[in-house]
């Protein structure tokens, strides 16, 4: 019976079917039309598009910000520091207020 092989490692397509594993990254271009149908299947699709992170850009910095001005009223309330709790409040107000308008919360 014949197999493909593959010109760059010379691993053929029944290595392939025995092992689960390929030889090279050339035996992609290879046996491209055998494994296109299964990775097409496996990963719903042949192109990867990547992932958008929830957040980024600006709307990630007040992210950033807010859990910055959240962990410093937290630590002026160990300390019994209250002035700056109350600016702190202040400002996490104002922040929450920025994130809901962009529907971060």
């Amino acid at each position: 019976m014949y197999y493909k092989v593959c010109k760059h490692c010379g691993y053929n397509y029944q290595d392939f079917l025995n092992s689960g594993l390929l030889g090279c990254p050339r035996c992609y271009e290879s046996f491209s039309r055998e494994l296109m149908p299964s990775i097409q299947k496996l990963h719903s699709g042949l192109y990867h598009t990547g992932k958008q992170p929830a957040c980024s850009g600006i709307d990630k910095q007040l992210m950033d910000e807010y859990k910055r001005l959240l962990s410093e009223k937290q630590s002026a309330v160990l300390e019994g520091r209250f002035s700056d709790m109350a600016e702190l409040s202040l400002q996490l107000e104002a922040l929450a207020e920025e994130l809901k308008k962009r529907g971060l919360v």
